[in-house]
């Protein structure tokens, strides 16, 4: 009985790309492919060899960081800005040509196409890249392994949860549709960092979380936040969320980065408090007990750092970090 009131105090707020679906890496490489025509100082053949990095190191950031970032490295070439290039349509016919293979793996049309009559090109590119990614992930989206199994499992069991995510509206509706997981997650449990504030909050700005925990009635430091990326995990912490679990389990984060992934999460490096993640899984199809254990020190009157037992440690699928040690 006092479990079951533990649950109905708590929500579990979820990060949405490469924790709910395993989008990043799909997600990642139309951003990369988007920007690949005006990176400067590569040539077309290096393109395939930059995109896993480039997919490893941006995941979980908003797309508009990507362009500073790429518009501060063409500054420093002596070239236009991005949006200059995309205008006067400037880009080096060589990229665009190497670039358009890769678009047509993601069902998107070709430079020449686009910017054909009645082609459909946007504006600018930034719009582009949303509308685009929306498109592309309407048709290949798939949750992360185990997801269904828990969603159900925490519907079952009473447990409130709602997505916590930076990314914007309808790309993110789009997804959890191809995912098949509208029944679990309505437009009201869908809580966007970038749509939802005018001017969009970025995590790690705590924004999306404080918004969730208050529109699923709950208390913040009641509530238990699901992240895979820095970003979201400090998001979490400078909302005050109980606890944060993150998960190393999607497919852009591959075995040999888990484990520097895992300490990168636990090492709050972008939470103002410092605090990161107190527990990684790398199956989702741990996080009940997580929930569980978190519920019973709720009980007790507990609060982070928690002493994870080894009891439980020992139950969960490995590998599992805590507190920078992996089990």
């Amino acid at each position: 009985m006092e479990k079951a009131k533990a649950f109905d105090k708590m929500s579990i707020l979820f990060d949405f790309d490469g924790t709910i679906g395993d989008t990043e890496t799909p997600a990642m490489e139309v951003a990369f492919w988007e920007l690949a025509p005006y990176l400067p100082d590569t040539t077309p053949d290096k393109l395939d060899g930059l995109m896993p990095e480039f997919v490893r190191d941006n995941a979980g950031k908003a797309f508009e960081f990507m362009v500073e970032k790429v518009d501060e490295d063409r500054k420093a070439a002596g070239l236009s800005t991005i949006s200059e290039a995309f205008a006067a349509k400037s880009e080096p016919k060589e990229m665009l040509d190497a670039v358009d293979p890769h678009r047509k793996k993601f069902g998107l049309k070709t430079f020449a196409e686009l910017r054909a009559p009645d082609g459909g090109e946007k504006e600018n590119l930034l719009i582009q890249q949303k509308t685009e990614t929306v498109d592309a992930l309407s048709k290949i989206a798939q949750p992360c392994n185990g997801v269904p199994e828990v969603l159900a499992a925490l519907t079952a069991a009473g447990v409130a949860f709602c997505i916590s995510t930076t990314s914007p509206k309808p790309r993110v509706p789009a997804s959890i549709t191809a995912c098949k997981l509208d029944e679990y997650f309505p437009a009201d449990k869908v809580h966007s960092g970038e749509s939802d504030f005018d001017p969009p909050r970025f995590k790690p700005n705590p924004s999306v979380y404080l918004k969730a925990a208050e529109t699923e009635g709950k208390e913040p430091a009641n509530c238990i936040a699901v992240e895979d990326s820095g970003s979201g995990v400090g998001s979490a912490s400078n909302a005050g969320v109980g606890l944060t679990v993150g998960y190393v389990g999607a497919s852009h984060i591959p075995d040999y980065k888990k484990d520097t992934h895992a300490e990168m999460l636990m090492s709050g490096g972008r939470a103002e408090n410092g605090k990161g993640a107190e527990i990684v899984i790398s199956d989702m199809t741990d996080l009940p007990k997580v929930i569980e254990f978190f519920a019973g020190e709720k009980i007790a009157g507990k609060s982070a750092p928690f002493d994870f037992p080894e009891e439980l440690i020992s139950s969960l699928k490995q590998p599992v970090w805590v507190h920078s040690t992996k089990a």
